[in-house]
């Protein structure tokens, strides 16, 4: 017995040569796709791979001689008998022995075998394929989200954020009429909170204020966590600095609610700071920084209030609740 050399593409096969069927079944099994091979001109099927067994639901002993028009559309049949090229490939409907059609992709090619004239065909399960890629889509939308979300707050995370920031920053520089701000959210004596009840308390905490940042914030904005007890928001879609202000204080309001813990009531306040998108300002990490400088401002007024950053007026102007 010769060995036949496997390729990477079952119907590389030369016309040229010839092969036992012995030897190609063999080869052929070890193949991950279908591959048969069929007599011509009788058009019955000469040999099949464990693949194609399986692909078809038929033993090896009921498909060898089954007619190729008992799998194949008459159709399909009638398009690759008069292709007149070496290779032929066809998307077609294959029939199974239980009378289901499963969608598959044909790769014929001339053969001998024997010193006889035979197709060998390597039919792909296009169905099988896309559950595949749909599999393997799905899997990387959810680690994307994954990576997208913080784990503790079920909120955007600061990689997220950025990435909606820098869409928002690149369309108002394109259009010069899409005004947003972004609001850094920084939690007053957090740090009380985790030395006094502990760690655990504390996530709760930042699992609280979480809910109720995302329930102050209008639809089509974001709140995200940045990290630690700090929190950003893109308030979008403005007509003025006053909507920006309106959300930064419903937000104030929202967490005026202390958190019950357990018998423990933790009283929780933010200090916040606002910056405006602006012509200046033509990275996000300068808009970042405009609202970090706005909200150490808004702490050393005390905390608990929102301080809007305006350099072309003044360093801060801190509007009234």
């Amino acid at each position: 017995m010769h060995p036949v050399p496997l390729r990477e593409d079952a119907t590389a096969l030369s016309a040229g040569e010839s092969h036992s069927l012995a030897d190609l079944e063999a080869a052929f099994d070890l193949l991950p796709d279908a591959v048969l091979g069929v007599a011509w001109p009788a058009a019955t099927i000469s040999l099949a791979n464990s693949a194609a067994l399986a692909a078809l639901g038929y033993q090896r002993r009921e498909l060898l001689g089954l007619a190729l028009s008992d799998i194949l559309p008459a159709t399909d049949l009638a398009a690759l008998t008069a292709h007149d090229r070496a290779v032929a490939n066809r998307r077609t409907m294959q029939q199974c022995k239980h009378g289901i059609a499963a969608p598959a992709d044909w790769r014929v090619s001339r053969a001998s075998i024997n010193g006889q004239r035979h197709w060998i065909v390597v039919a792909r399960n296009t169905l099988l394929l896309r559950t595949e890629e749909d599999a393997v889509g799905e899997a990387l939308r959810e680690l994307d989200h994954r990576l997208g979300q913080d784990a503790l707050t079920g909120l955007p995370d600061r990689r997220l954020f950025h990435r909606r920031l820098s869409r928002a920053l690149a369309r108002y520089h394109d259009r010069g009429d899409c005004l947003f701000a972004v609001c850094f959210v920084d939690l007053d004596e957090f740090k009380a909170i985790n030395d006094e009840l502990g760690h655990l308390a504390g996530d709760r905490v930042l699992r609280e204020v979480a809910c109720r940042l995302a329930d102050s914030i209008r639809p089509g904005d974001m709140a995200a966590r940045y990290g630690g007890d700090e929190f950003t928001i893109l308030v979008d879609d403005l007509s003025s600095a006053d909507d920006a202000m309106r959300v930064a204080w419903r937000i104030l309001r929202q967490l005026a609610s202390p958190v019950t813990i357990a018998d423990y009531s933790a009283n929780v306040s933010a200090s916040i700071g606002i910056a405006l998108a602006s012509h200046n300002c033509r990275c996000i990490e300068a808009l970042l920084e405009n609202a970090d400088r706005a909200m150490y401002q808004a702490k050393s007024r005390g905390g608990g209030i929102a301080v809007l950053f305006d350099a072309a007026t003044a360093p801060w102007r801190n509007k009234p609740r």
